[in-house]
């Protein structure tokens, strides 16, 4: 399948993405095999998500950034997919998958390694899909180091998020983060405040897209990341 351009580039200054819809009634997967494929159709997008299913997104960052689904959260298959999932996503949730071209298999064998069994589908077309839904796309903001200090000198209520573990965040840290490792995140959003400008930040930039992806899925309306994290 072709990849149709770009919705548009990554943004660097929070701005706000334009909504969108999905749709098309998710079948239920055979215990083995293939996940079934969700196609769209005439009721959008949003029609799928009503069942409050997760999208899990499992592209890169970079190619996340670029265009998503609202309310997908991004844990690439490049990475420790299973081992993210397990932290953001729970095995009691319906799961739709987001993946390039004949990965949906493999994204969902290893989901089914840690007991998370509920793979209900995937999203056929994805490409297809965001270009025909384009206001349910959303691009992310992904800060450079440089427009990340811009940010600090201009946003005084800006909110820092550290996402790295406890021992990462030991030998050193941006002044006036807060730490809150990856896993931990979906505990403790009560401790942060959505309606604050916030910048989140890993090691490299794997686990910060995630933690941005899920701060924005539970309405947190201007949410960046840092490009090539903490070591950039």
């Amino acid at each position: 399948m072709a990849k149709v351009p770009p919705f548009g580039r990554s943004q660097v200054d929070g701005e706000d993405p334009a909504g969108l819809s999905l749709a098309a009634a998710p079948e239920l997967l055979t215990a083995r095999g293939e996940p079934a494929a969700v196609s769209r159709g005439a009721g959008g997008v949003h029609a799928f998500l009503g069942v409050c299913a997760v999208l899990v997104d499992g592209r890169g960052p970079e190619e996340f950034a670029l265009g998503h689904l609202k309310a997908a959260v991004n844990i690439g298959l490049e990475g420790r997919y299973a081992e993210f999932a397990g932290s953001v996503v729970t095995p009691e949730d319906d799961i739709i998958l987001i993946t390039d071209p004949e990965r949906e298999l493999e994204g969902k064998n290893r989901l089914g390694r840690i007991g998370f069994d509920r793979v209900i589908g995937y999203l056929k077309d994805p490409y297809a899909v965001m270009f025909e839904n384009q206001r349910d796309v959303e691009v992310a903001s992904r800060l450079t180091t440089n427009a990340l200090g811009e940010r600090i000198a201009d946003v005084p209520e800006l909110q820092l998020i550290d996402v790295r573990n406890p021992g990462e965040a030991e030998a050193g840290m941006i002044a006036n983060a807060v730490n809150i490792p990856v896993g931990q995140l979906p505990e403790r959003l009560a401790e942060l405040d959505p309606r604050r400008p916030t910048v989140v930040y890993c090691a490299g930039g794997y686990r910060s897209s995630m933690a941005a992806s899920l701060l924005r899925k539970h309405g947190f309306d201007d949410v960046s990341d840092l490009l090539g994290g903490y070591n950039a």
